[in-house]
């Protein structure tokens, strides 16, 4: 398979290359996901302490409620906020795998395309029919997994989108009970 050492060296690089690469891209995503989690628990403890003290200033029963009433709407905000986040990191991370492993799926066919080539030179005669089927499938089977990667890409992002989608307008009817029960309280007092 190798003819020279040259050739073998070269593939070991290019595997810690490759491991270094995929190290990188977990640990990035790994980041991303804790960055995010501090930049929430630093926002989550800023705003419960103002939470807490706009429920120690209340006067009465009345204020109480209209604090409790007022604080119902940023927290749902956030908590869709928070989620978007997280969804966004995790898909950067995902398209970034994704991309690793379609060029790796290329490498590996340019390789066994080099081989299929290398091996009809020194192929005994009347083997050209055998190499050529080989050939055939190795390029029919990278275009169906190439129309197959795009279509499971276009139909993972629209998923993906039409979840979302659907979470902003249920965040939004809920937020938008919250004002109708807010006001609907505000005017009964």
């Amino acid at each position: 398979m190798f003819t020279t050492t040259q050739e073998f060296s070269a593939l070991g690089q290019s595997q810690f290359d490759k491991a270094v690469r995929l190290s990188s891209i977990f640990l990035a995503g790994a980041e991303r996901m804790a960055s995010l989690q501090l930049d929430l628990s630093r926002k989550l403890l800023n705003d419960n302490a103002e939470a807490f003290k706009a429920l120690t200033e209340a006067k009465d029963v009345k204020a109480l409620g209209e604090v409790q009433s007022s604080l119902a709407q940023p927290v749902l905000d956030q908590a869709f906020s928070a989620a978007r986040h997280v969804y966004d990191a995790a898909l950067v991370t995902q398209n970034e795998l994704t991309s690793f492993v379609e060029e790796q799926i290329a490498e590996n066919n340019k390789a066994l395309q080099t081989s299929l080539e290398r091996f009809s030179k020194n192929a005994p005669a009347g083997s050209d029919i055998a190499v050529s089927a080989l050939k055939t499938l190795l390029n029919t089977s990278t275009a169906a997994f190439e129309s197959v990667s795009k279509t499971a890409k276009k139909v993972g992002a629209e998923i993906a989108e039409a979840g979302v989608e659907a979470a902003t307008n249920s965040a939004k009817a809920a937020s938008a009970a919250v004002a109708r029960k807010k006001t609907a309280t505000t005017t009964a007092a």
